[in-house]
């Protein structure tokens, strides 16, 4: 069976070192070996263009290149053949250089033998070829460590970045001289967080003694924006079992960590509806409990005894049934109203109104309610004429505070009602005698259903302050309460006299 024979590629401007080499080709087998000649680089590198060859004997002084430079050009221009490079006995110092610039070997003219020729062509192919393979390999490496989808970094044990991915420099911003080089822990996708520094460290030490680390991390993106990243560190070890490269993995689970949000926060507000739903059926139970009783009873006894009771003791429970359903209405609306504001459909709607006036007419209704167990008394400070609210929402806020506290007043107690209008701003201040509110409690008051530790029997459903709260918000004032049991109470409200503007949303973003 033929083999194939080696095509040589000889580039050599002096013709009796051409023919010297023709002849100790003569001496080899003819069939082995095919040998082509040419006296200048272009012609060299124009030749492979148009042949394949497996190996370039070159020398280093041509008439259109000389030196080293030699070496590059045919490199760059052919740069799967391997080169032996032809040297005169005082330039053999050149050919060192030449092999470590790409050349495989190097002969000096003077010693060619035809064992020293052959051996020297062989290595060169058989050299060349491993190369080949490796910079295959290599290009094969790359090309899947570039277009992973996943972060990647190759570490030294020590943590020293050697390789980062295309998409790692994508994600983190920046070119390769920004990080390579770099330990993992210092570069800025950290956003100075000094517990993600020291972890990383602690982490790297790990895995450099051969133990596989992996965690959840924030980083800084490109655009400045926080993600989570799931971060591994992969220990690459030696046939000894030490370790010599570490490989960083890292995978974008922003995504994940948002869904993860949404259902912890869809979890709580399940447990907190739960919650609401638990604590509005035993409210429900107690308070319809009592007007409804009331009612039956009256109801039962003006049914069975009606013919025998005076017209004074018919008005009396006629009067029972008409405040039983007054205060089962008023839970209902309230129980409504509080509704809409968690459905988002209770809307601040202001409109011109005299603030002086309507808190007079506030008083008269109250006072007439109230009767003569209790004293209400206004007092108005500044322009408060012509003043744009939400004539709603205020009804709510004022009815339910003075009504609390007539409620937790003694009889005869005063209740003062004062109002100060000034820079655009009304302070209402509603004080009372009454029993005052537990330390404990206050920062409880405006949550739902919540109650007071000492109210004791004293009816009361839990929902007046916190729809207080709510439209306090609506209307963007602020509430503030001052109490000490046995003392009274002083709640401060205060709000803007004038319609307000939307206020823009602003995004946060990380800075590095």
């Amino acid at each position: 069976m033929n083999k194939k024979p080696i095509h040589i590629l000889l580039v050599e401007d002096s013709p009796s070192d051409a023919i010297l080499l023709r002849q100790l080709f003569s001496r080899l087998n003819s069939g082995e070996w095919e040998l082509i000649w040419v006296e200048r680089l272009n012609d060299a590198i124009e030749s492979c263009s148009d042949f394949l060859f497996d190996v370039a004997l070159l020398d280093l002084s041509l008439p259109d290149s000389d030196g080293l430079e030699t070496v590059a050009k045919f490199n760059a221009a052919a740069p799967d053949i391997p080169i032996v490079v032809l040297t005169g006995a005082d330039d053999e110092e050149m050919g060192l250089q030449a092999v470590a610039k790409g050349a495989q070997d190097y002969i000096v003219k003077d010693q060619i033998t035809v064992q020293l020729l052959v051996r020297a062509i062989r290595y060169a192919i058989e050299r060349g070829q491993i190369l080949k393979q490796l910079h295959d390999s290599e290009r094969r490496f790359r090309g899947i460590f570039d277009q992973t989808f996943q972060l990647m970094l190759l570490l030294s044990p020590e943590g020293i970045i050697l390789e980062i991915n295309k998409t790692s420099l994508a994600f983190c911003g920046g070119k390769q001289n920004d990080f390579v080089g770099s330990p993992l822990w210092e570069i800025n996708c950290w956003h100075d967080s000094e517990v993600t520094q020291e972890w990383l460290k602690s982490a790297i030490a790990n895995a450099a003694e051969g133990n596989f680390v992996r965690n959840e991390l924030q980083m800084c993106g490109a655009e400045s924006a926080i993600v989570w990243i799931d971060l591994s560190l992969k220990p690459l070890k030696d046939e000894r079992g030490k370790t010599v490269l570490l490989i960083a993995e890292g995978r974008d689970i922003s995504d994940r960590k948002r869904a993860e949000i949404e259902v912890l926060k869809s979890l709580e507000k399940e447990r907190e509806l739960n919650q609401l739903k638990s604590s509005f059926i035993s409210m429900v139970s107690h308070e319809f409990r009592n007007p409804m009783t009331a009612i039956r009873t009256a109801a039962q006894i003006l049914q069975s005894y009606g013919d025998r009771l005076t017209e004074e003791q018919k008005i009396k429970y006629f009067d029972q049934i008409k405040n039983a359903v007054n205060n089962t209405t008023q839970l209902l609306e309230e129980v409504l109203l509080l509704g809409k504001t968690d459905a988002n459909r209770l809307q601040y709607q202001p409109a011109t109104l005299d603030l002086k006036d309507f808190c007079r007419e506030l008083i008269e209704n109250l006072q007439f309610t109230a009767t003569e167990q209790h004293n209400i008394t206004f007092t108005c400070a500044g322009e408060c004429s012509q003043v744009e609210m939400d004539e709603f929402l205020m009804g709510h806020i004022f009815n339910n505070l003075i009504s609390n506290a007539i409620k937790y007043s003694p009889q005869g107690g005063n209740v003062r009602f004062n109002l100060t209008c000034q820079n655009d701003t009304a302070i209402f201040q509603i004080q009372d005698q009454g029993i005052g509110i537990p330390l404990k409690d206050q920062q409880h008051l405006f949550e739902t259903f919540y109650r007071g530790s000492n109210v004791n029997r004293i009816q009361g459903t839990g929902l007046g302050l916190a729809i207080v709260k709510k439209c306090v918000d609506l209307h963007r004032g602020q509430i503030q309460v001052k109490s000490d049991v046995g003392a009274g109470t002083t709640f401060i409200v205060t709000l803007p006299l004038t319609r307000f503007a939307e206020v823009p949303r602003h995004t946060i973003e990380c800075t590095v």
